[in-house]
């Protein structure tokens, strides 16, 4: 059925992942990829981003023949060095520590798989983040608030972790982890269009910035929730 939207099977249970869908007004469910998300063989960060979003969306798509599928996968690079999901709350300092200061890269590859059709499609967003310089207070009061431990970078922008940040170029909604505009490119590519209701989450991003809280690449340890 050509330019309907059935039903997405998200291949990740992440939490923002999940909010940025729900908020699209797109029907979904989410199921956990279950993968290694170590590759066979070295790779570099743009590399190892693709290769570990294609490898969630073809598991789930294996369990699920005929749905549509979409997968991402979102990875924190500074200087050729990906930054995971910190171990423990003092590598979520060092972290923060590195990245001090400095203007890093997130990028989020996004693989969709067509089962009715067989098509499949993919690409990756890119923002570049630029931190503020970082106090040890600062960062020891942030690690104190838990928000570090399961986010890839060790900060959340989408959290108290904007404090962190400077300023930001490119879309919003890569950093917290579905870019919907390549989504969007992705599923049109597949013959399936997104109703313009969908948000556009790379507008407003200096007001989300100020808004009160309501390898081969060298593969920091600890990696994060797919």
């Amino acid at each position: 059925m050509e330019g309907t939207v059935p039903p997405i099977v998200l291949a990740s249970t992440s939490p923002r992942r999940i909010e940025i869908l729900r908020r699209s007004g797109l029907a979904f469910r989410a199921v956990a990829p279950g993968i290694d998300e170590r590759p066979p063989m070295p790779l570099g960060p743009l590399r190892f981003v693709a290769w570990a979003a294609a490898a969630k969306a073809g598991a789930v798509a294996r369990r699920a023949p005929g749905a549509l599928v979409v997968a991402a996968d979102t990875e924190v690079v500074r200087r050729g060095r990906i930054y995971g999901k910190p171990a423990d709350p003092g590598q979520a300092a060092a972290f923060l520590r590195s990245l001090s200061g400095q203007t890093h890269q997130v990028y989020t590859a996004v693989h969709v798989i067509d089962g009715r059709s067989g098509r499949e499609a993919h690409g990756i967003s890119r923002t570049d983040v630029t931190i503020r310089e970082l106090s040890a207070r600062v960062i020891e009061a942030y690690v104190r608030t838990g928000e570090a431990q399961d986010k890839a970078g060790a900060y959340a922008i989408q959290g108290e972790g904007r404090r962190l940040v400077k300023s930001i170029r490119g879309p919003y909604d890569n950093v917290v982890g579905m870019p919907m505009r390549l989504l969007t490119r992705l599923l049109g590519e597949c013959g399936i269009s997104i109703p313009a209701k969908n948000p556009d989450e790379s507008k407003d991003t200096q007001n989300r910035l100020r808004r009160s809280p309501g390898r081969t690449a060298r593969l920091a340890p600890g990696r994060r929730p797919v």
